[in-house]
């Protein structure tokens, strides 16, 4: 396990303070759903899984679906969260990513959202992914893209906050371009995408959740009717791999 892989396991293990921004992980529940309607599928890999937010609701369209994730609180709680009629084709792997070996072309279906701001690589992650996803499966991975402008003043806040509150840990700065040319790279191709402003900046306690969430709705909409989308800095992609 790498050092950023352990400052992460760490991180993670606080699943409270994980869970706190539900009104991201809402937003993010309803774009996979708007993204897989109608589809069925085989093989998902949830990556990382968290508690299995994303992924178990699909569990009565696919015959198997993977949850992963290197905190072990996240697994468990993912654990409890799969309905009995569904564990016999469910499995729970508490491991990083990128230490296990994985079957190549296996998956119709990847789920990548929360991890390339968090990992070593970025490039090894895409390729890693690219090369698990079958011929005509799907991918859906999040991303913040750091060269939007709204990423510039998340970036300034939050270097203000640190010369007040020392941290050592930096999230990667990933660019929409730099994922799309290098899924393309791997023969991947862009489908939709859905865009939103997942931070307050430093307003964020003035609003709950709930306000939040309504606030992000109203002004970008949702994956199945976005609008505004200029404004987003939070990309969830949907690409598919060619035939």
């Amino acid at each position: 396990m790498t050092d950023k892989s352990k400052v992460v396991k760490e991180l993670f293990e606080n699943t409270e303070l994980y869970l706190t921004y539900d009104y991201n992980l809402q937003i993010r529940k309803e774009t996979v759903e708007a993204f897989t309607e109608g589809k069925s599928f085989n093989h998902i890999l949830d990556i990382p899984s968290g508690t299995g937010a994303m992924s178990i609701p699909l569990l009565d369209r696919t015959d198997r679906l993977s949850l992963l994730d290197i905190s072990s609180n996240m697994i468990a709680i993912a654990k409890k969260n799969i309905p009995e009629k569904y564990l016999d084709k469910t499995e729970a792997v508490n491991a990083d990513f990128f230490e296990l070996d994985l079957p190549k072309n296996s998956y119709d279906l990847i789920i990548c959202l929360g991890l390339l701001a968090h990992v070593n690589s970025p490039e090894q992650l895409i390729n890693k992914i690219a090369g698990l996803i079958k011929p005509g499966g799907l991918l859906i991975i999040q991303n913040t893209d750091s060269s939007h402008f709204y990423s510039y003043l998340i970036r300034f806040y939050l270097g203000a906050k640190n010369l007040i509150r020392k941290q050592s840990y930096k999230l990667n700065n990933v660019s929409a371009k730099f994922i799309d040319g290098k899924l393309r790279e791997n023969s991947l191709e862009l489908l939709k995408s859905y865009r939103y402003n997942q931070s307050f900046l430093g307003f964020s306690n003035l609003f709950s959740n709930e306000k939040k969430y309504q606030l992000t709705s109203n002004f970008f909409g949702n994956a199945k009717q976005p609008k505004n989308q200029s404004f987003g800095s939070d990309y969830t992609y949907l690409f598919r791999k060619k035939q």
